[in-house]
């Protein structure tokens, strides 16, 4: 998760959108993201404003959603 995580902090917010996909919707359970790290994304998000605004909310959609927090 640290590589993904890396590319948050860089990569566009088309790039960044089509990633998070994957790991909040697409990949299977045991490869799954923790709430941890998907709240740490979503505070990365949020510092990059924006049109990262959306990824945050997703995030926080995700967390709602799994009872995780």
């Amino acid at each position: 998760m640290q590589a993904t995580t890396q590319l948050f902090q860089t990569a566009s917010a088309g790039e960044c959108a089509e990633v998070l996909d994957f790991w909040l919707n697409e990949c299977s359970l045991d490869q799954a993201p923790d709430a941890h790290t998907v709240q740490q994304w979503q505070q990365l998000f949020l510092q990059r404003g924006n049109k990262f605004i959306r990824l945050a909310s997703l995030c926080q959609q995700w967390l709602n959603e799994t009872d995780l927090i």
